[in-house]
């Protein structure tokens, strides 16, 4: 049986690139023995709990393969940080999770390393700016989103975002959306709540949290951090909105990163039923259709306008929600994993 590496210099991250790069890892266990690392055994079982993946029959190494470690598999699927890492195996595959720019990708020495590599991205808003700084013409595979989880219940006068508490790289720009929500209460909205949600993790994302919750006291604005799966499915279940906001005020050609390079959780929200009403950049352009399966916005008075229309006309919502379900199914799992067991056959 063939050998294949999993690799991810991010598994503490405990994001959409931890459930990419693990559900690579469980697509390919059929057919092939899997190591993943660098990560201890408690670790990995954590994160497939966590990420409610099961890790059954997958290997774990403990530290990052070095080079002459790497000949020891038939195949490997690396999760770039920047850097193009020597592969010397039959089947390798480098993918990109951001849209990088200006890290000397198209250099001699990284042409040689790509040469007969598969080079896979996230979206098509990724691959633009990868295949332009390294030089390649990359091959786009949409993340794996568990849309089977979601089940839309009774809708609550709920608007839902979620987002990782940080203001380094990709800022979700939960404060935006705060602001804006209190302005549609000031001007009168009534009976409708705000919920955000996100991981926080160390003091800088302690102390955004508790800005936010300052600035949202007083108001039906709820700032909850690292709820459980069963918890957040729920509120995207009964959640009749969806709100999005990474990118926003960002030159977006100068500083890609910033814009959300895919939205795993814009379609979470839309498998749930909510509509999604995000900014206009980035990955969203490719999940949402505007008017059709969800709404975009390119300024925080556009963002007030369209969400009170929603909520003014409930008849749209749920035909733009009936919508954004059907388009949610295009990024369900299975459809991941047969790409990925394709590039590995």
């Amino acid at each position: 049986m063939k050998k294949i590496l999993v690799y991810s210099p991010y598994w503490g991250t405990k994001g959409g690139g931890e459930r990419y790069t693990l559900t690579v890892a469980r697509s390919l266990i059929d057919n092939a023995t899997v190591s993943v690392g660098p990560i201890t055994s408690a670790d990995l079982t954590t994160l497939g709990r966590q990420l409610e993946i099961s890790v059954e029959d997958l290997i774990p190494i403990q530290f990052a393969p070095t080079p002459r470690d790497r000949f020891k598999f038939d195949g490997i699927f690396w999760l770039s940080d920047g850097s193009i890492p020597f592969l010397p195996v039959e089947k390798r595959v480098i993918h990109f999770q951001a849209p990088f720019k200006n890290v000397a990708g198209n250099s001699f020495r990284n042409r040689l390393k790509l040469f007969k590599t598969t080079v896979v991205c996230n979206s098509q808003f990724t691959k633009q700016f990868i295949d332009r700084e390294f030089g390649v013409n990359s091959r786009v595979i949409y993340p794996p989103v568990a849309v089977g989880k979601f089940a839309p219940m009774k809708k609550d006068n709920l608007i839902l975002s979620v987002g990782r508490f940080t203001t380094s790289s990709q800022h979700k720009r939960p404060d935006l959306m705060i602001q804006s929500f209190k302005k549609m209460v000031d001007d009168g909205l009534k009976n409708w709540r705000f919920c955000v949600v996100g991981i926080s993790q160390g003091q800088e994302s302690q102390a955004m949290v508790a800005a936010l919750r300052t600035m949202a006291r007083g108001y039906p604005i709820a700032v909850q951090v690292n709820l459980s799966h069963h918890r957040l499915v729920s509120l995207f279940n009964h959640a009749s909105i969806y709100w999005h906001a990474a990118g926003f005020d960002s030159n977006i050609e100068t500083y890609p990163e910033r814009a959300e390079h895919f939205g795993i959780s814009t379609v979470e929200a839309m498998a749930a039923g909510a509509v999604p009403c995000v900014f206009a950049a980035g990955g969203q352009l490719e999940i949402v259709t505007d008017g059709q399966n969800g709404l975009m916005w390119k300024n925080p008075e556009q963002l007030v306008s369209q969400t009170l229309k929603l909520i003014k006309n409930e008849n749209r919502r749920k035909k733009i929600s009936a919508a954004a379900l059907l388009r949610a199914q295009d990024f369900g799992e299975d459809r991941f994993c047969r790409q990925i067991t394709e590039i590995f056959h």
